[in-house]
Parts: structure tokens; C-alpha cells; sequence
């Protein structure tokens, strides 16, 4: 059967049984997507850059024409971070649930295409009137400037040379001598084009409302200093105390002509907006418009799709889907519009090897509301899923990226507090026990200490509880759980294979709870399940959980993920054994606080380590061979299939600022594969997780064929040590800490 059909019948077969329950299931997602051609700042750290915004809306116009038609795009401003001038933008695609359309022709907006010719310096005023005709208020929009000082300083930016202006009395004009009266200045403004023009605006009992703005002493309307929209610079605390605080602004930014949405009390009122924008979009004098401004107010009838700027990534929020089926069709139409919009699921690193965007693919669970939210009616699920996924370790290992444990942004229940496991053992027994329908204000009390990273942050923990009823966000009482060690993957079969997963393990638990008590799983959750082998085994008891539940899931299904994730970097057969060496987890700790930019402290992440697993699995009768490390004997555990599994652990690089800053890097490593009985070399090859000679790469991997040829090159047979007979270093007793793994920073 096709991945995908298989998945298909999977995810539906998980709606039948919610169904059937009563339980209302809802499914979102945030996949993440980078650049092609990841150079810039904007697709590493950075979140905010001119090349991802106009990507973005690329996409969002794709998606809006093959995906939500009849969809309103419309640019937002959200949260600002400490160290960025603006907020962070997120454009909104809204649509409405019936189906009907919010804004029908997408060609009168203006996103990734040019403007046919630029907008009349006119075009803005025209349009603010013309709205207040069709809207029938009685009130001309009238002009908001710039500030001499904002004026002088953008100026200066397009290379300008400026000096303050001066009004000379004697030539009636202004002459560019400082200093200036504010009188002057007022004059000034008055002399040139105004920066942009405002209309009040706000809807109340059916019926648009205006107002006049009439500041102190009739002056003009100054626009606060900045970049952003004149829609967010308005001198609101400068107004009298009863004025209407909303408005409508129009201004032509970068070439375009802007129109920024005020904040609206309801779903009605955004839609009689957008519908006369529309309308008066479609005018032959009326270039293509771009709209910004605030969303309109959450409503049950309304769909949203968002476009955000993240850190190195566009990140997609996913609406809400109450079936797999339109879970599906969002992520299968998703894919290829962002690949024709040359953004990808993926990206390579400079040696070759294929790696996540650096973003997540977050699941996120929740209901239509919290009157019928499945976590409410059945408050033992929330406890199954943190129970089951802290039984299995795959689950917050095999889908997540090269940062784990710990310190990293989604660490499991048992990596962040030691006594934490124990105290919310306490409360998972006590959710539990807990009528239906449960209190999320209690349930988010409960949990709200216990699911967090080891700094105290709620946000940053594997099964994150911050959407379901923080009192604390504006956004956090929407009923969700978000799980988030599952990081981006390449296509969309792979993202919906560990969606369908999430879904059926929802609709087991909604049938029976799981209530085993949790695991102390001690060192052997950073030394076992850092092997992608054990990982696989573990995986594969998550799918016959479910295979005796009545879903029909494999193990091939997930091969893909187990690859991605752990790729295999070569394979061989010498000395009557099959071998593998592939990419095993590497938990990487955070250091201490460092200096940062703008007088901020850094905790960077020391990266310099890496782990590699071997295993060997025989294809003669005789004794598995011995395998060196840089001439250490590496530990291999024979499993009860007879495959022999051990790891290394290694330093990638000299690293003088991370933990153990003595020990130099072991890089290239050297392996060696020896006969058995004879101590004799049958094969000898060489590691390097660089290029050859350590010369610098010349840039990042542009195709497929391009990394692997820079993976292969990194990997070279030894002839010249085959045959000889070995000499191991002393053998110490393998740690009874970590038995798996060889750590050559024990041997320095």
C-alpha cells in the first residue's frame, strides 16, 4: 500500500474511533520552512530579513490562489523581542469556515509581484475618501507627517545629505540652516507631502463610526519615530481623553500603497471592511493595495492560517482541523507551494549532512472550544499522553533535531528537575481520579510548575500546557497541548505519518487510559536511547501498542524519520560480520551566562561533541569481530537478535569556551576491524566530520548530489593499515554508567 493512503486510512480510522466516543479532536500544526539558499542571517538567527518577508508572501499569494481561496492575507505585527527594533510580523490568511469568501480577487492585492507602475502621490488620500463615502461616515480623512527629525534621519539613510530646515521671512521659503522653531517646523511639514492619512474608524451596533481628532492648540498629527506603519505610530496618548482611539491610515511604503486595518470589535465588522476595500480595490485607478494591520478578533466561523517570522524560518501555524483528512490536504498542498516559492522541509550543513530547518513541527491537540475539548471530558488523556511518552523515550527522540536533552527546547519530564518525576506522579494520579468535565484552570495549576525546562521556562518543555488556560497570555486559554520534540521534516508523507501517530494514540487513550507508573530510567536514557538501534526497538513497541488497538501501523513507515534523522554514513562486511556506522544523539549542554550584544547575557550551547553508532551483525559462524576507535576497543553489546550495538563519543573540534576545554579534538577518527582470534586488521577506514585537510567548504551544499558528494569524501579506506596486527590500547572497564558508549574524552 501507498505511504501516504496507509496513512490516510490510518489518521480516519483514529476520526471514526474519536467519533464514536463523542470526543471532538481537533489537529494543528507548525512546520517550518527555510530558504533554498540558507546564507543570509535571516535564515540562520535571525528573524527578521527583507528576502523572508517577501517569500513569505509569495507563499501566502500561492496559497491563497491553490489552497484557501477566497482567503484575506493581511500582514500583522506580534511579538517583540529584546534586541529587535520591530515586532516580529506574521502575515494572517483568513478565511471564513462556510466556505464564502472574504476578499474574491486576489489580483488587486499586492504581495510577491511588483507594482505595474508606482502609486500616485494622491493615491492614498483618494482612497481614505472614497472609503468614507462608501461607508457612509460624515468625515475626511485628513494628514498625518513625519517627523523633521524621522524625515532628516530616512534621508540620511537613502544617502541624502541634510541640515536642519529653517523658514527664512525674507525668501518665503525653507532653507536648510539649524535650528528650528516648533512654529518653523510646523510650516515645514505643511510644505511637503504628508508621511501618510488617517481616517477614525470603528463599528459599533451595526453602523461605522467616526470622529475628529482635534489636538491641543490645532496642531498637526505627528507620527511617533520608527519604520513600522503609520497604523503603529499614531500619538494616541497626545489626543483628548473621550476621542475615539482607532483609525485607518493609508500611506504609500517602499513603492506600495499601504493601508493599515485598525483593531475591530467583531468578525462582522472585518468582513463590512475588507468587502468595501475590496470593492473599491477594483477600481482602474487603484493600483494593487497591501493590507496590514490588526486580525480580526478570534470567532468560531473564522479560519486562519499564519505565515510568522522565527529564527532562521518561516514558520507556518496550521488551523485547527477537526479531521485527518483536512489535516491531509493542508500539509500535501503546503509542501509543494513553499518548494515552488524556493523554500524548503530541510537544509544541509556545510559538510553534507541533511538536517532540519532548525524550527519545529510542533503537534498541537486540542477541541473546537473548551465547552468540548477532549481534554476537559476525558482529563485522564493529558495524564496517558505524559505517562506513554515518558515510557518511551523514541517518542521524544527519534522526530526531534540535533539539540536535545537537557538544556534543549523541548527536554522530557525526566531531564529537567530530579525530583520532578515524583511530584508529578502526585499529579497525574490526581488528574486522573478528576470528574469530567475537569477545570483546565486547575489542570493548567497542576501542571503549569511541572511541565517546564530545568530554568523554570513553561514554554520550553517536550509536552507543553502554555495554550491550554494560562491566565498569564492572551492567547493561552485556547485549549491546546502542544508537543514539541518533533522537528521539521523534509515532505509531507513524513509529517503526516508522526501526525497520524499522535491521533490514534489520542483515540487509544480516550478509550483506556495508560496508568503505569513512570519509569526512573537513570543514565540509560543518555546512553541507550542515544542509539538510534534502541530507538527503533522502542519505536516499534509505540506501534504495537497501537497494532493491538486496531491500527495497522509498521515499522517501515517510520524508516524514513529513523534515516533523516540517524543517517547512515557507511555500511560494510569484513571478518564474518555485516557493519554499520551511522549518526547516533549527541546531547549538547548549555554553558554559562557570556557577554551578549546590546549590553544582553548569551548562554551558548557547547556543539563540539558528536556520537556515532556501530553495530554488527554476523554472517559467519565464528566470533563478531573486534572493532577499534583511534586504537581504544570499542564496547558492543550483543542484543537478543545477535546484532552487537556500541557507540563513540567523540570531539568534533578544539573548543576553548565549551565544557573540558583541554581536550582537543579526536578528529579524524580512525577505524579498524579485526579478525577474530588473529588480532589482525581485515578493514581499516577513516572518518573525517570535515573536509579532507581541514580547507574551508565553499559554501552550503546546493543539491542533493552536491552533499552527498561531500558526505563521501569525508570517509576513506586505510589499505595501509589492513593486515597488519593490531595493538589495542589498555581496555579499562567500560563505565557502568554509559556500557554502550566508548567516550575518547575519558582516554586524553
Amino acid at each position: 500500500m501507498n505511504p501516504g493512503t496507509a496513512i490516510r486510512q490510518t489518521g480516519q480510522l483514529a476520526d471514526a474511533r474519536l467519533e464514536a466516543l463523542g470526543l471532538h479532536l481537533t489537529q494543528g500544526g507548525e512546520p517550518t520552512f527555510t530558504a533554498t539558499d540558507p546564507t543570509a542571517p535571516e535564515w540562520n538567527t535571525a528573524a527578521l530579513g527583507p528576502l523572508k518577508l517577501q517569500r513569505a508572501r509569495a507563499l501566502a499569494r500561492k496559497l491563497v490562489v491553490s489552497l484557501l481561496p477566497g482567503a484575506v492575507p493581511l500582514k500583522s505585527y506580534g511579538k517583540l523581542y529584546p534586541g529587535e527594533l520591530l515586532p516580529r510580523w506574521w502575515i494572517g490568511l483568513h478565511s471564513l469556515a462556510d466556505g464564502n469568501p472574504l476578499w474574491s480577487q486576489p489580483d488587486l492585492l499586492l504581495l510577491h509581484q511588483d507594482p505595474p507602475s508606482p502609486p500616485n502621490p494622491d493615491a492614498p488620500e483618494q482612497l481614505l475618501r472614497r472609503l468614507a463615502q462608501y461607508l457612509r461616515i460624515p468625515r475626511a480623512p485628513f494628514p498625518a507627517f513625519q517627523d523633521v527629525a524621522d524625515f532628516i534621519r530616512h534621508a540620511e539613510a537613502a544617502g541624502e545629505t541634510h541640515s536642519r530646515p529653517r523658514y527664512s521671512r525674507v525668501t518665503g521659503a525653507f532653507e536648510l540652516q539649524p535650528p528650528w522653531t516648533p512654529e518653523e517646523a510646523a510650516k515645514w511639514r505643511r510644505f511637503h507631502q504628508p508621511a501618510a492619512w488617517v481616517l477614525p474608524l470603528t463599528y459599533h451596533r451595526g453602523q461605522w463610526v467616526t470622529q475628529s481628532w482635534n489636538l491641543p492648540g490645532g496642531q498637526d498629527l505627528i507620527l511617533l519615530p520608527g519604520d513600522s506603519p503609520a497604523g503603529l505610530r499614531l500619538p494616541l496618548d497626545r489626543l483628548p481623553p473621550s476621542t475615539l482611539r482607532c483609525a485607518i491610515t493609508a500611506e504609500i511604503a517602499a513603492g506600495e500603497l499601504l493601508l493599515f486595518l485598525p483593531p475591530l470589535p467583531s468578525l462582522d465588522a472585518f468582513q463590512n471592511l475588507v468587502h468595501a476595500l475590496e470593492h473599491l480595490a477594483a477600481a482602474d485607478d487603484v493600483p494593487p493595495i497591501v493590507l496590514e494591520g490588526y486580525p480580526p478578533p478570534r470567532d468560531p466561523r473564522l479560519v486562519t492560517l499564519g505565515l510568522t517570522a522565527d529564527p532562521g524560518v518561516i514558520e507556518i501555524n496550521l488551523p485547527p482541523c477537526d479531521r485527518f483528512d483536512k489535516l491531509a490536504e493542508l500539509a500535501t498542498r503546503l509542501y509543494p507551494a513553499a518548494h515552488e516559492c524556493d523554500l524548503r522541509g530541510f537544509k544541509f550543513r556545510h559538510n553534507g549532512r541533511r538536517i532540519g530547518t532548525g524550527g519545529g513541527a510542533h503537534v498541537l491537540l486540542g477541541g473546537p472550544d473548551l465547552e468540548d475539548n477532549p481534554f476537559l471530558k476525558r482529563p485522564h488523556l493529558l495524564s496517558s499522553f505524559i505517562r506513554f511518552i515518558q515510557h518511551h523515550p523514541a517518542l521524544s527522540y527519534a522526530f526531534t533535531g540535533l539539540f536535545a536533552g537537557p538544556s534543549c527546547q523541548a527536554p522530557r519530564v525526566d531531564e529537567s528537575l530530579p525530583d520532578l518525576p515524583g511530584e508529578l506522579e502526585l499529579t497525574l494520579r490526581a488528574l486522573e481520579s478528576m470528574p469530567a468535565p475537569a477545570d483546565p484552570a486547575l489542570i493548567d495549576s497542576m501542571l503549569r510548575n511541572l511541565l517546564l525546562d530545568w530554568n523554570g521556562n513553561t514554554h520550553r518543555a517536550e509536552i507543553c500546557v502554555d495554550k491550554f488556560h494560562n491566565p498569564h497570555l492572551p492567547n493561552g486559554r485556547l485549549g491546546l497541548v502542544e508537543f514539541r520534540a518533533i522537528e521539521m521534516m523534509p515532505d509531507a508523507p513524513m509529517f503526516l505519518a508522526v501526525n497520524a501517530l499522535f491521533r490514534a494514540l489520542a483515540a487509544c487513550f480516550a478509550e483506556e487510559p495508560f496508568t503505569e507508573p513512570l519509569i526512573n530510567w537513570g543514565s540509560a536514557l543518555h546512553d541507550r536511547f542515544a542509539l538510534p538501534w534502541f530507538l527503533e526497538q522502542d519505536l516499534g513497541d509505540v506501534l504495537d501498542f497501537l497494532r493491538r488497538r486496531g491500527f495497522p501501523f509498521s515499522i517501515e513507515l517510520y524508516q524514513p524519520h529513523l534515516e533523516y534523522r540517524f543517517p547512515t554514513l557507511h555500511r560494510w562486511e569484513a571478518a564474518g560480520a555485516s557493519g554499520t556506522l551511522r549518526h547516533a544523539l549527541e546531547f549538547w549542554p548549555v554553558m554559562g551566562e557570556q557577554p551578549g550584544p546590546h549590553g544582553a547575557t548569551t548562554r551558548p550551547v557547547d556543539a563540539s561533541t558528536d556520537r556515532l553508532q556501530i553495530t554488527l551483525t554476523p554472517t559467519a559462524s565464528e566470533a563478531l569481530p573486534v572493532v577499534l576507535v583511534n586504537g581504544i576497543r570499542l564496547p558492543l553489546i550483543e542484543q537478543p537478535d545477535g546484532t552487537a550495538v556500541g557507540a563513540v563519543r567523540f570531539r568534533l573540534f578544539d573548543n576553548p569556551d565549551g565544557l573540558q576545554p583541554h581536550i582537543g579534538s579526536h578528529c579524524p577518527l580512525t577505524f579498524e576491524v579485526l579478525k577474530p582470534g588473529s588480532g589482525n586488521v581485515a578493514l581499516a577506514f577513516q572518518y573525517a566530520h570535515w573536509k579532507p585537510g581541514a580547507t574551508p567548504y565553499d559554501g552550503y551544499p546546493v543539491t542533493e548530489q552536491d552533499a552527498a558528494a561531500r558526505v563521501r569524501e569525508r570517509l576513506t579506506r586505510r589499505e595501509d593499515l589492513e593486515g597488519r596486527r593490531a595493538q589495542p590500547c589498555r581496555q579499562p572497564a567500560p563505565p557502568a554508567s554509559t556500557p554502550h558508549t566508548l567516550d575518547l574524552r575519558q582516554w586524553c
